[in-house]
């Protein structure tokens, strides 16, 4: 079992007596617990220091004197906490000042935690532990936020796959693909086509051989079909056994020829699924780009 970590606290005094003191009676608490090292104390002589010293030493928790020339203690917590990756730190302000007013400044500074001097062993500790009680607690949080946001970008990221494809050929989905005509019409961009493709009597085959035998011939035609993609072409599963091509740079029905009669082509052998020879036709609906276009679902509506 791998020996937990000692917390470490950073002490920011400018005088390096009291920070022995507070050495010493912290070092009580390591003997109650049978010698096991349960601080790692550091050292900061001014408030300059311990600000430029926050990354080299991760503190747990901050013991700042009030009183310190040049910097103040408090103008020292203020910093502290203006910086987001700082601000959880627990903070305690050790200090002579015990007046409601200088405890109120203090907080308003945004120290958690106040020691009266002189320090004694007991509060410094019960003190201490409580601070790290509250430490152990938000780091807890945070990490469960870390996972948890984890999470929901996984799960948006899956759902975001299972709306943009298709769950059984792995094409595109009918939602990708009237994203992608969206944003065509939207950019005013009209040289494309698109090719609706519907299998014929498609529901004997599942009648005949069963819905496993039909979504394996679906797969199988979808794999087929993908071949005859260019760059930057769609192939979409816009319904049951009815597919779409989004072709881009079309500029004419003649330019569509050689493409309609591959994919006709594509059709005349047949499609080996199982043990089973199945031969399958299809049919075909044309639409091109055409500035009268507003909708997405215009093109895809004319096409079939």
């Amino acid at each position: 079992m791998a020996t937990p970590q000692p917390f470490s606290i950073l002490v920011v005094d400018d005088e390096p007596d009291n920070f022995e003191v507070i050495e010493t009676l912290l070092s009580i608490e390591e003997t109650a617990l049978g010698g096991a090292q349960a601080y790692q104390l550091h050292y900061a002589a001014s408030g300059l220091t311990a600000l430029n010293s926050l990354e080299l030493f991760q503190p747990d928790v901050v013991l700042l004197d009030v009183m310190m020339p040049g910097m103040s203690g408090l103008e020292v917590c203020e910093q502290i906490k203006a910086m987001p990756q700082w601000r959880p730190l627990p903070i305690i302000m050790v200090t002579s000042l015990t007046g409601k007013a200088d405890l109120a400044r203090c907080f308003a500074a945004g120290a958690d935690d106040f020691i009266s001097k002189p320090v004694t062993g007991l509060e410094l500790n019960a003190r201490v532990r409580s601070m790290l009680r509250i430490r152990r607690q938000y780091q807890a949080l945070a990490n469960f936020n870390i996972r948890l946001e984890k999470t929901v970008q996984e799960r948006t990221a899956q759902l975001k796959a299972m709306i943009a494809q298709d769950g059984l050929t792995q094409l595109a989905s009918r939602a990708f693909l009237l994203q992608q005509l969206a944003e065509m019409l939207q950019a005013n961009y009209f040289s494309f086509a698109v090719i609706y493709l519907d299998c014929d009597q498609f529901k004997l085959v599942n009648s005949a051989f069963g819905h496993g035998v039909g979504n394996q011939l679906l797969v199988a035609i979808a794999g087929r079909l993908r071949q005859l993609l260019r760059p930057g072409d769609t192939l979409a599963r816009v319904g049951e056994d009815e597919f779409c091509f989004l072709l881009r740079q079309i500029e004419g029905e003649q330019a569509l020829q050689p493409f309609i009669h591959a994919v006709l082509e594509s059709f005349v052998s047949a499609f080996e699924v199982g043990n089973c020879e199945i031969f399958v036709t299809a049919c075909m609906g044309i639409a091109l780009g055409d500035g009268a276009y507003q909708q997405a679902e215009e093109p895809l509506q004319d096409a079939d």
